[in-house]
Order: C-alpha cells, then sequence, then structure tokens
C-alpha cells in the first residue's frame, strides 16, 4: 500500500509558520531591547544604520530613508515585522504580505548582511528565497484565512464594510470587505503587540564605562598630593596588550598613557568600554577570572556595531558575532576578522590606555 504523500502546498506549510513566528519575535525583540532606540547603546538602531550603510551596495537606501531618522525606521521596520508575521502565519493576505518580507530580507542582504563570507552564511539571503514560494502561489492547499469561503450576514457586511452607510455588499464583494475589516484589526493587533512589547522593555542600563582622563603618561602619574605611583614592589602593576600581556620592569608609564579610572571599578569576569586614546573609537577591557586585563576594540569587524562582554566571551548584538575575551579572534558567526588589541596597563591601583 502506497503512504499518501502530501500535497506541495501543505508541504509548505510548516516553513510559512516559521517565517511568520520569526518575524512577528523580530519585531518583538527588537522594541523589547533597552539600548534599540537609546542612543550610545551598543544596540541602538542609529549604530546598526550605520554599519549596515557603509560599503554596501543598499547603503544608499538606508542614507537616503533611514539614516537621517534612524528610530522612526527602527520602530516603523519592527512594526511591519510585527504585522507580516502575524499575516503569514494567519494566512491573510499571503502573497502581499511575503512580498513584503522577501523586500525587507533582500534589504537587509544588500546592507546587513552583505559582508557575510561566505555568502550562503547570511541569513537574509536564505530568508528571501524563503519568501519566494509564498510570493508565487501564496497560501493555496494550505490552512489560511485566504481559503475560507466568507458568507457573512447583511448586518456583519455592513459593519465590515469601508462603506456602512451604503447598501449591504453581496457575494464576493462581502468577502473582499471582511478581509479588509480582518487586515486593519490585524494592524491593530501589531500596534498592540509592538506597545506591549516597548513597555515591558525597562529602563536601559548603560555598560560599565571607564573615562579616559585629559592627562598623558605625566600627569597621569600623579596621585593626590603630586606622588608618583608605586614601585613595582609595593603595589600592583600590569601591561594588556591584547594577545597576552606583559609586566612592566619599573614604575614608569609608556608615552602617552591615559588614565582610565580606579582598579577596583573592574572586578574579575567584568568588562568595560572607554574611548581609545588615539582615535576616540571604542575600545573594551577585560578582566578575567585569574585577575588578568585584555583590551581590544569594540568595534565589530562585520558591521561596525559596538560588541559586549557576556558568558566569558565577546558578542556582538547585532549579528551574533563572537569573539574569543583573550586573543580576540574571531569564534563564531558572520565578522571577517578578529578584533584588534589595545593596550591598558594597571599600576598604582589606576588603569592606563596606551595609544597603539
Amino acid at each position: 500500500m502506497r503512504a499518501k504523500t502530501l500535497t506541495p502546498g501543505l508541504a509548505l506549510f510548516p516553513l510559512r509558520l516559521f517565517l511568520g513566528a520569526t518575524f512577528v519575535y523580530a519585531g518583538v525583540q527588537k522594541l523589547s531591547d533597552p539600548g534599540f532606540l537609546h542612543a550610545g547603546a551598543s544596540t541602538y538602531i542609529g549604530t546598526q544604520l550605520h554599519g549596515f550603510a557603509a560599503g554596501t551596495p543598499g547603503g544608499f537606501l538606508l542614507r537616503a530613508f533611514a539614516l537621517p531618522h534612524p528610530e522612526l525606521a527602527g520602530v516603523g521596520v519592527a512594526i511591519t515585522e510585527i504585522l507580516i508575521g502575524l499575516l503569514v502565519t494567519a494566512g491573510l493576505f499571503t502573497r502581499l504580505a511575503a512580498a513584503g518580507g522577501m523586500a525587507l530580507n533582500f534589504i537587509l542582504f544588500l546592507t546587513a548582511s552583505w559582508h557575510t563570507t561566505p555568502y550562503f552564511l547570511g541569513p537574509d539571503l536564505v530568508f528571501t528565497f524563503a519568501w519566494l514560494p509564498f510570493v508565487l502561489a501564496g497560501s493555496e492547499g494550505q490552512p489560511a484565512l485566504d481559503n475560507v469561503e466568507w458568507h457573512p450576514s447583511a448586518a456583519t457586511a455592513r459593519r465590515t464594510s469601508l462603506r456602512p452607510a451604503a447598501e449591504a455588499p453581496a457575494g464576493a464583494a462581502a468577502s473582499a470587505s471582511t478581509r479588509r475589516a480582518l487586515l486593519a484589526e490585524f494592524a491593530g493587533l501589531a500596534l498592540a503587540i509592538a506597545g506591549v512589547s516597548a513597555l515591558l522593555k525597562g529602563s536601559y542600563k548603560a555598560p560599565r564605562t571607564l573615562t579616559a582622563g585629559s592627562g598623558g603618561a605625566g600627569g597621569a602619574n600623579s596621585g593626590a598630593g603630586g606622588s608618583p605611583p608605586p614601585a613595582a614592589g609595593a603595589g600592583a602593576s600590569q601591561t594588556s596588550s591584547g594577545a597576552g600581556g606583559a609586566t612592566p620592569s619599573g614604575p614608569s608609564l609608556p608615552a602617552g598613557a591615559v588614565k582610565l579610572g580606579p582598579a577596583n571599578r573592574l572586578p574579575s569576569g567584568q568588562a568595560a568600554t572607554y574611548p581609545d586614546p588615539a582615535d576616540g573609537s571604542a575600545d573594551i577591557l577585560i578582566r578575567d577570572s585569574a585577575g588578568n586585563l585584555k583590551a581590544f576594540s569594540a568595534v565589530c569587524t562585520h558591521a561596525g556595531c559596538t560588541v559586549g562582554y557576556e558568558g566569558g566571551v565577546i558578542v556582538c548584538p547585532c549579528h551574533g558575532g563572537e569573539y574569543s575575551a583573550e586573543t580576540g579572534e574571531v569564534i563564531a558567526g558572520p565578522p571577517p576578522s578578529g578584533l584588534a588589541p589595545r593596550q591598558v596597563v594597571e599600576s598604582g591601583g589606576q588603569i592606563y590606555a596606551v595609544p597603539s
């Protein structure tokens, strides 16, 4: 006896649900991130857009439409993702919603994923082609609201009509009117989900930051009362170049060293960002479980987002890139190269950054 086979349409039903749920989650994840709309946060939409626009074929679209108003663009994309996800999951206006999802993923492929190598590791290209069957065939042969034959009563037809004062529509006109009313209800649901996500995100908490002082090595050497830092045998003194670190032989600091702050502000297993004394770009300073310091550029080599430190690794919040906290080398995700090492010095209870 031959096994019963699924129709092509029904075989695509799980993919449709996956795409819909993923888009809803993508929109909720953006709006529930406290740093998404907070300038200076590592996940700030403006920072992401600048990274996406740099050296990509779709960058002109971002520069023209998104970068002038990054917060508005970010919220708009998030709400659109939620609406597309809801419509595709329910199978309402499936072809139109799938076309919107496909266009959005294609733009992201030309911007956010463009520098991903090899190309097939970029998820946006895969999503672009995953939408294609639903753009071409919609939800044909699948459980979907598009496939429901609507037979509303005269009162329901008048209530759902765009012109309720007019004569009640009948037949296909009544069905189209009901579907339009459902579309409006789904749009309202998308706005409600977006609003709840934004309300539940909580307040933004800035990462630990060390602010570089204005003095160079000579000024940084002076503590309270103008006394020099203690000799190597009398106090802690440590240098880190990011790749291995070395202990200086004496109390003197490298030329141009800039004081970042007290060493006790950075306990073991914690990290902090600071402006690079050479060019002002973001750097990240990590104290491992053994108390050793490591420092690297905090600018992700993939799309220019600011990295953070989580679970013992350096992570990029934009596309999931991961770097070793010991060497700065790429260990996962799309970054094409590792983070450049930076040099810091711990001396006399203070931490100093050294221009690279």
